[in-house]
């Protein structure tokens, strides 16, 4: 069955460790990706000379959404996540839907390369990215149809009982899931995000349809988490904090709420955003369009 029963979930508790080899919070490599990320944004900001190649609200967007993914995985989030399921979805959503695009919309990787030391980049970061199978396997992965079968496979396979309960019972494959709900949701955003100097695959109309494909095939998870009428997941066999008294049943009932309406509306969000981008953009056309005409035929001007 999908769903995972209270023996179960006992069972696997019993069968895994409680306490991990290490401190989740203090070596999630998702966590310290993201500071590393933020210090190196910091020197290649430092390193241009003259006007930066970024705006002022760029930065604070990128900023703004390492901030995010830092406070996502440090206490009181991340231990909560550990003993309620509307907080583990929350931490996710604030990796996948808030910290990665804000983060994108700094353009990262132009600003981060540029704060890696010159030997680091002469020594390492080259001949790493000038790998031609590398290289393939990046350009592939990036592209959109590849980039959201990533996502939406790490969504779901994460959510099946069985895998979900060894991320939460176990520290290691908690470790993993952060991973990878950071990685694929760095390359989906990519194809919504221009993050300079690459462009987006996407033309803004093709993005807009691709938002709605990932809300279409995420809203039966969330339905169904919403009314199930048994628990799901291995919350049974942990501890709870104290002033949560509405019980495993209403904890996931909440989460999956969490993850039906606040996550399809921040990607309503995306959506009117990249419409209004694709207006302007075909406003500023058509406005080089007629200067150029007007040119032509100064004529034009006068009728």
């Amino acid at each position: 069955m999908f769903f995972s029963s209270t023996a179960y979930a006992h069972d696997l508790y019993d069968r895994l460790p409680a306490n991990s080899f290490v401190v989740k919070w203090a070596w999630d490599p998702a966590l310290i990706l993201f500071l590393i990320l933020g210090w190196l944004y910091w020197r290649g900001l430092r390193a241009f000379r003259g006007p930066l190649p970024v705006k002022k609200w760029q930065i604070l967007s990128f900023y703004f959404g390492v901030l995010t993914l830092i406070v996502a995985l440090l206490p009181p989030i991340d231990p909560l996540s550990d003993q309620l399921f509307f907080v583990h979805m929350i931490q996710h959503l604030m990796i996948t839907n808030i910290g990665v695009p804000f983060m994108m919309l700094g353009v990262p990787f132009f600003i981060v390369v540029r704060g890696i030391s010159p030997w680091t980049r002469r020594h390492l970061y080259f001949p790493l990215v000038r790998q031609k199978g590398l290289q393939r396997v990046f350009q592939f992965i990036s592209r959109p149809l590849p980039a959201l079968i990533l996502f939406q496979v790490n969504f779901f396979f994460w959510h099946v009982p069985y895998w979900y309960n060894l991320a939460l019972l176990n520290d290691y494959y908690h470790l993993i899931q952060h991973g990878t709900f950071s990685l694929t949701s760095i390359l989906l955003w990519r194809n919504i995000i221009d993050p300079h100097p690459m462009r987006a695959p996407l033309p803004l109309p093709a993005r807009i349809l691709f938002l709605v494909s990932i809300m279409a095939t995420s809203i039966g998870l969330s339905v169904a988490l919403t009314f199930a009428d048994k628990v799901w997941y291995a919350y049974e066999g942990r501890p709870i904090p104290g002033w949560w008294t509405w019980g495993h049943h209403i904890d996931q009932h909440l989460g999956g709420l969490i993850m039906w309406v606040p996550a399809e509306f921040m990607d309503l969000i995306a959506m009117t955003a990249v419409f209004f981008v694709w207006v302007h953009r075909e406003q500023v056309q058509e406005r080089v369009k007629q200067k150029l005409e007007e040119k032509k035929n100064p004529l034009a001007i006068i009728n």
